[in-house]
């Protein structure tokens, strides 16, 4: 008799309710792929720290010893307090300044004349014409150094006395717009050169130099940003200058056009820009990428600070300065972003797609010690990397689609097939049992009688 080969069927019999149960969970797999292509990734709550700055502690007691309740008491200035407040202030830059609570607007005159014990010890500034530059001339805590004093009269008429440790820096002098930062001492008057009353006398380390306003910044100024030399090595060149150094006309002028500029151009108009890859880096060295040109960055944040500005024309009151990992670009090198704000909270090795501007070149160095060349960007903020999932969901999708419906259709026909074997398998089951009920009752009725009377 010929033996037929058993039918092993691709997928083994199930009872109804299991077949709903898998292509249930089929569909809800393409459906959880499909929406997890459409959203971004969640980020990780940690986020990259940034180094804390330290700050100076005052003697609360010995500021306790100036008086200005009196006008007897506020035309004299007491000693004590004075120095010390000078030997404090001299580390105080804007960096610290900030971190110490400096307020965003000066404190108005009116509040503070009205409860100056709540603002003694406090770092404020405010801004006005010098009126009077007095120094230098003995009494400073710190050898070498001396007292200077200046009178700033405000837009408002009311002046505001200040004392600190730095000469006055060109083209600081009398009719200069300037700025008065440092610690709160008391309330003054004075009748020399001009009668005041009820001033506030601020002693900080320096007399600013500041601005009047610019407009916003649309039209990059090429001849301004070529006054930057990135080439010379000299001490105190471009090349060396961290952020809180590099505080110029070119930098600001750069700062303010990214940031007023920022929204005109779209991310679709970006991606149409060059990245920064190893194929820029000749370029770049030779000189031949302009400065202020459109550059993409694509790396991971490592590292990232931000810094109170000084005072500057384009009114920007932060800089945040970044050390992005960009794989593209010689090796994994580190390179620099600064950008002109405070930038939001990020997470650690967020990847980002930066929309920066070239500035110039710059010299860093590695925790080995090692000094390394890296081009320095300009960009109005940190961008997170988006995917653009649009195009990529529009290729996959038919493929999604046609994948499940193969593999429910396999299902169908396994089943199918199953259902065909078992049928088959009943029937032949059947019609076995009825040949052996055949086979039985025909063997019974031809079974022969046995014969009466024999034992």
């Amino acid at each position: 008799m010929k033996s037929h080969p058993r039918h092993v069927p691709l997928l083994p019999s199930l009872p109804p309710a299991a077949r709903f149960v898998l292509a249930g969970l089929v569909v809800a797999c393409l459906a959880y792929l499909v929406a997890s292509l459409e959203r971004t990734e969640p980020t990780s709550p940690t986020t990259a720290p940034e180094p804390e700055v330290a700050v100076p502690e005052l003697d609360h007691k010995v500021l306790a010893t100036a008086r200005d309740d009196t006008r007897e008491h506020r035309l004299q200035v007491e000693p004590e307090p004075l120095r010390h407040l000078l030997a404090t202030a001299i580390d105080v830059g804007p960096t610290v300044a900030n971190a110490l609570g400096m307020p965003a607007e000066p404190v108005p005159l009116d509040d503070l004349r009205k409860a100056p014990a709540n603002w003694r010890g406090r770092w404020l500034f405010y801004e006005g014409t010098i009126e009077h530059l007095s120094g230098p001339r003995e009494g400073h805590p710190i050898d070498g150094r001396s007292i200077y004093e200046a009178t700033l009269r405000l837009r408002s008429g009311d002046a505001v006395l200040a004392a600190f440790s730095m000469p006055p820096q060109a083209p600081l002098a009398v009719g200069s717009w300037a700025r008065a930062e440092g610690f709160l001492l008391k309330l003054r008057d004075a009748t020399y050169p001009t009668p005041i009353d009820l001033a506030p006398m601020l002693v900080g380390r320096e007399l600013q130099r500041d601005y009047e306003r610019w407009p916003p910044v649309t039209t990059l100024d090429t001849n301004l940003l070529a006054t930057v030399d990135d080439a010379s090595f000299a001490v105190g060149a471009p090349v060396w200058r961290t952020i809180d150094e590099d505080q110029h006309e070119p930098l600001w002028h750069l700062g303010a056009f990214v940031r007023d500029t920022g929204p005109q151009r779209s991310l679709a108009e970006w991606r149409k820009i060059g990245t920064l890859n190893n194929e820029l880096h000749k370029p770049l060295r030779e000189g031949k990428v302009a400065r202020g040109q459109p550059v993409r960055v694509f790396g991971s944040l490592i590292l990232r600070r931000t810094v109170a500005a000084a005072p500057n024309p384009a009114g920007i009151q932060h800089w945040t300065a970044a050390w992005l990992q960009v794989r593209e670009y010689s090796g994994g090198s580190l390179v620099p972003v600064w950008v002109p704000k405070r930038v939001a909270e990020l997470p650690e090795r967020v990847q980002l797609e930066v929309r920066g501007y070239y500035y110039r070149w710059a010299i860093y160095e590695t925790h080995r010690g090692e000094s390394r060349w890296a081009p320095l960007f300009v960009a109005a903020d940190l961008d997170p990397y988006q995917l653009d999932t649009g195009l990529g969901l529009r290729s996959v999708a038919p493929w999604l689609a046609g994948i499940g419906c193969a593999f429910l259709s396999l299902i169908v026909v396994a089943q199918w097939r199953a259902r065909r074997a078992a049928d088959a398998h009943t029937r032949a089951l059947v019609e076995l049992r009825r040949r052996q009920r055949a086979h039985k009752a025909a063997a019974a009725g031809a079974k022969p009688a046995s014969p009466r009377g024999e034992h």
